[in-house]
């Protein structure tokens, strides 16, 4: 029968390896959790997983209503100046396709992880070991080129 304490091992050594609990490990390693320490990190592990999750939709909400947004004032032609549709719309469509990515491969990463923990096996561990980073990687550009995008609408705006 596979412990809770054995479970945790397991995944703090898999999160360890992607550089997310990098301190984590040691201090895992030298003092043992008691109970009430393994559920207080399980709850805390959970907030994190939520939260990224939430954040990626967020941003993606965000892309997907400002590319509509842009589109309609497009379609629209209104006179729009200076206004640098064709790059906005861009540098939104980017953002709203790594938050697709990013979703994707985090459904990924615990489908792999689930299977890694109750199977082993080399396929399981390698899509673990390196769909965190392609989340995260994703999450990150998500966020940046959803900022890109909208600075330049705003300066854009501003100039016009």
């Amino acid at each position: 029968m596979v412990t809770l304490n054995s479970k945790l091992m397991e995944e703090t050594r898999h999160y360890s390896r992607r550089g997310l609990y990098s301190g984590l490990r040691k201090v895992v390693n030298k003092v043992p959790m008691d109970t009430k320490q393994q559920e207080r990190y399980v709850r805390w592990q959970d907030y994190r997983i939520t939260h990224l999750s939430f954040a990626i939709n967020l941003f993606l909400g965000f892309a997907v209503a400002s590319l509509a947004y842009v589109i309609n004032l497009k379609l629209e032609n209104n006179s729009l100046g200076s206004l640098p549709i064709e790059t906005t719309i861009f540098w939104w469509a980017a953002s709203a396709a790594f938050g697709c990515v990013a979703t994707m491969s985090k459904l990924l990463d615990y489908r792999y992880t689930a299977r890694k923990i109750k199977d082993g096996g080399s396929f399981n561990t390698f899509m673990a070991k390196y769909c965190g980073p392609v989340t995260w990687s994703s999450f990150w550009v998500q966020v940046v080129t959803y900022a890109v995008g909208a600075t330049i609408f705003i300066l854009g705006v501003v100039n016009a």
